[in-house]
């Protein structure tokens, strides 16, 4: 830090080639496993937490996540806000549907990909950092953020793969996000599983996939929205 002060200090190339390999790696574990296994994503975003956290890796006393953020906005970009339509070329790059050879992924393979991904994001993003002494490099605002930037969507820019990341976002983690937010996760639950889905111009099995979901939390945790 007191390098710093006078610009002399320098971060390693190597340090951040190893940073840049283990977001890779992370980001490709929650792709391979956690669609279908979603409880497999909490001990990465415990992983990358502590990575991101730990004072020795911190650059000026900042933590440098952003390099798995940026590859996680290129994966997921619904999570950073980004909208298109799922029938044109340009909508489905702007949504993270990858390529599969010379055409498109399969719709199955590419929605796997988005809930692995979208449960990783909040296995990142909603851990409590109360008794750590670190700070946390991804705290539950970012989560709080992302939710709102796809629930505010208007019914015209909607689109199935925002419904299948919302869901995953919130399924596995949803007494998590009341644990930190208490009411107002009630509040944004409403919306996100209630009004969400109902603005939605025609109903898909993604929309009702939400209304689902509201239903099982009614069923299992007594959560009425």
């Amino acid at each position: 830090m007191d390098g710093a002060l006078h610009n002399e200090e320098q971060l390693p190339s190597l340090f951040l080639y190893l940073l840049n390999i283990f977001s890779k790696t992370i980001i490709n574990q929650f792709i391979n496993e956690c669609g279908a296994q979603p409880k497999a994503a909490d001990p990465l975003g415990v992983i990358a937490a502590q990575v991101f956290s730990n004072e020795n890796y911190l650059w000026r006393g900042k933590t440098l996540i952003d390099i798995l953020m940026a590859k996680f906005r290129v994966a997921c970009p619904v999570v950073f806000g980004y909208r298109g339509s799922e029938k044109t070329e340009q909508g489905r790059t702007r949504l993270g549907w990858r390529k599969d050879g010379a055409g498109w992924a399969p719709e199955q393979q590419h929605t796997d990909r988005m809930k692995g991904l979208a449960v990783g994001y909040a296995a990142i993003s909603l851990r409590d950092f109360s008794k750590s002494r670190n700070t946390n490099p991804w705290p539950p605002s970012k989560y709080w953020t992302s939710l709102a930037r796809i629930v505010n969507t208007t019914p015209a820019e909607m689109s199935n793969t925002q419904c299948v990341v919302l869901r995953a976002m919130i399924e596995t983690y949803e007494e998590r996000f009341l644990q930190f937010y208490g009411s107002a996760a009630v509040a944004a639950l409403r919306s996100a599983l209630i009004d969400f889905p109902k603005k939605a111009p025609a109903k898909t099995p993604s929309t009702a996939g939400l209304e689902v979901l509201a239903q099982m939390l009614k069923r299992d945790i007594g959560l009425e929205l």
